[in-house]
């Protein structure tokens, strides 16, 4: 829906490739100018965007440690201004057993997940309060509502605490104009998915779903294009499943 954010300005984390990358594109498709904090290099993203109505920008930044959020979120005010939207995709994810993993593995995957979701929201929340208008997103994981693969309980348990996360700030910051809610894919054909995650569990997921395809990364993008935009105002502290249906809510 282009012209659905035009004028706004959107702040993401990882947005340098896979569902992070197509929400940008789809945010600046629908008007928004967006600056993504990632790790990675921002460059194709970048490129991919060009041409769109709204602008994008990258800012390298660990989303994880607080003084590179810090100086990434005071990059951004200068040279943008305030975002009205927060979406933190940025996520580590791997798989191990649990009685496998290490202590130093469990504090690498929370410091990103989930402490990177703190920091990048206390960073401009100030503003968006002073705005009395904003949309904040976090991005979830369908694994919470359909049977998981195996070694995975790690990642769960991070992509619980967003849901948390989201369900007590939504009543902190609803009394000034600002939604917060939480978007879960499922299985999505992202470039590393296809190539890490066999073609029989691509089957085997779908044959699960409602709707017989696989999910795209653009699945992914259109719902959180409505989830951070003004028709969404009366919806908070939810959490979206997007899955073709896998799962259910």
């Amino acid at each position: 829906m282009s012209g659905r954010h035009k004028g706004r300005l959107a702040a993401i984390t990882g947005g340098s490739s896979g569902i992070g990358q197509a929400m940008v594109q789809r945010l600046v498709a629908d008007g928004a100018n967006v600056a993504i904090l990632d790790i990675g290099d921002c460059d194709e993203t970048i490129g991919l965007c060009r041409g769109g109505p709204g602008k994008v920008s990258g800012h390298r930044c660990d989303i994880g440690e607080p003084d590179d959020v810090a100086r990434a979120a005071d990059r951004v005010r200068a040279e943008r201004g305030d975002p009205a939207i927060l979406v933190h995709c940025a996520a580590m994810q791997f798989q191990r057993s649990f009685d496998e993993l290490t202590i130093e593995e469990w504090r690498a995957m929370h410091r990103v997940n989930v402490e990177g979701a703190f920091l990048f929201t206390r960073a401009f929340l100030p503003a968006m309060r002073a705005a009395q208008w904003g949309r904040i997103v976090m991005v979830a994981s369908s694994t919470l509502f359909a049977p998981p693969p195996l070694g995975v309980t790690h990642y769960m348990s991070t992509k619980g605490a967003l849901i948390g996360i989201v369900r007590g700030l939504a009543n902190e910051v609803g009394a000034d104009g600002i939604t917060v809610n939480a978007l879960a894919p499922g299985l999505t054909r992202t470039k590393l998915a296809v190539k890490n995650v066999p073609q029989s569990h691509f089957d085997y997921v779908k044959s699960r779903q409602a709707v017989k395809r696989s999910g795209e990364p653009e699945d992914q993008a259109a719902a959180l294009s409505f989830l951070v935009s003004d028709e969404s105002a009366f919806m908070s502290g939810q959490t979206m499943l997007v899955d073709g249906g896998e799962g259910h809510v």
